[in-house]
């Protein structure tokens, strides 16, 4: 055990794994920002961790693998609990399902004050998730929704008390989408001659995405432009399929499947207009990251998405399912390049007014402080030269 400053509140972070996705990015980047002369900081998951943990350890936090072996290893259970009692932690805040779940049950009977979950997503559950969810969340002090959509969904289909729920947005570090990226390179690592536009998407390769709606769009898009090229940046179980499917549809040869990539922000910058064609999400943060770099945006209308997209002003919305309504707003944005580029304007001034890294950890250290007042009885009392998470550099 780590010894806590006085004045400090310890805070356990729990989720499933920290492999890369938009929830694991949301961890790491609240870990970075979170105020360290408040907060004594541990971070756990249930499984080996991933690419996101070695990035956690750089701000000098520990992450500690509980190692559950399958999901009925009932030992995590006990080693979560001996985590909980000998680090004395005062407030658990999990992520994702099964990390939701065991924080629900074990903190408790741990003693710790506070428990915090999150809901991320609008995808619809399985009878017995939705059952364990809903018995389990009254165990929770508060339960964070990463958007209006998400928060409506967790009252109305989980039955989550209203009064429970919080809206804390997903947050991006603006000024790393901003910088120079050397274009000529990335247009010869990925074989793309300058001349080409790119229509591209960054995305896991599962059916919840719906990569393959991207797709059946489009030969109506190479029917109407000449000199096309679509990146997909990402991986998952879908990608043979997929790469099947884009012979099946004779574009293979304008399609590059580029896999996982960590710089994000190149595949991006050589983008000239940014897809998701997703048919669940909570609060995607790859369409804040096109939106950070100037990107105009074409996306599904679904979950969380039109809180983050204002249609018609920083991109387009569609149907999800709807290749055709996909093509139509692709092309549009392609026909009227001038309107392109003053929606990506309009986007990059949307994340940085209402999507920044520091208005999210300002919200969560906001909501921490409402609960320590209430549960725990304490008052933090601002130093000097202490400022709050917003005006922090």
């Amino acid at each position: 055990m780590v010894e806590t400053k006085l004045g400090q509140v310890k805070i356990l972070y729990l989720i499933t794994e920290l492999n890369v996705g938009g929830t694991e990015k949301a961890l790491a980047r609240t870990v970075a920002r979170l105020n360290r002369d408040r907060y004594d900081i541990l971070v756990a998951c249930l499984h080996e961790p991933g690419l996101v943990a070695d990035e956690i350890r750089t701000f000098g936090n520990r992450v500690i693998n509980l190692d559950m072996r399958n999901r009925i290893d009932l030992g995590v259970l006990n080693r979560l609990f001996k985590l909980l009692r000998q680090e004395r932690i005062q407030i658990i805040h999990s992520y994702l399902f099964h990390a939701n779940l065991l924080a629900r049950l074990v903190a408790k009977l741990a003693g710790a004050p506070i428990i915090v979950s999150s809901e991320r997503t609008m995808e619809m559950e399985g009878q017995i998730r939705l059952l364990l969810n809903r018995l389990t969340s009254p165990l929770a002090d508060r339960v964070i929704a990463v958007s209006q959509q998400v928060c409506d969904f967790a009252s109305n289909r989980i039955g989550i008390p209203p009064e429970k729920l919080v809206v804390v947005y997903n947050g991006i570090e603006t000024s790393e989408y901003q910088g120079k990226v050397d274009m000529a390179r990335i247009h010869e690592e990925l074989k793309v001659a300058p001349a080409h536009t790119v229509v591209g998407t960054v995305s896991r390769l599962d059916e919840a995405k719906g990569i393959r709606y991207f797709l059946q769009a489009l030969p109506w898009v190479i029917a109407q432009h000449s000199k096309l090229i679509f990146l997909i940046v990402g991986d998952g179980s879908q990608r043979r399929e997929l790469e099947r499917l884009a012979q099946d549809l004779n574009i293979q040869s304008q399609v590059i499947f580029a896999g996982y990539r960590p710089d994000v922000v190149n595949m991006l910058a050589i983008m000239d207009v940014f897809v998701l064609s997703s048919l669940y999400e909570g609060f995607p943060n790859a369409i804040l990251e096109a939106m950070a770099m100037a990107k105009p945006v074409v996306a599904t209308r679904v979950g969380g998405v039109p809180e983050a997209v204002e249609d018609g002003v920083t991109g387009l919305l569609v149907p999800p399912r709807d290749p055709e309504a996909l093509a139509k707003a692709i092309i549009a944005l392609l026909q009227d390049r001038e309107r392109a580029k003053d929606m990506g304007r309009a986007g990059r001034e949307r994340v940085e007014r209402y999507f920044s890294v520091q208005r999210m950890v300002a919200r969560t250290e906001t909501l921490y402080e409402e609960l320590i007042r209430e549960k725990m009885g304490l008052e933090w009392k601002e130093r000097e030269g202490w400022q709050p998470a917003e005006n922090r550099s």
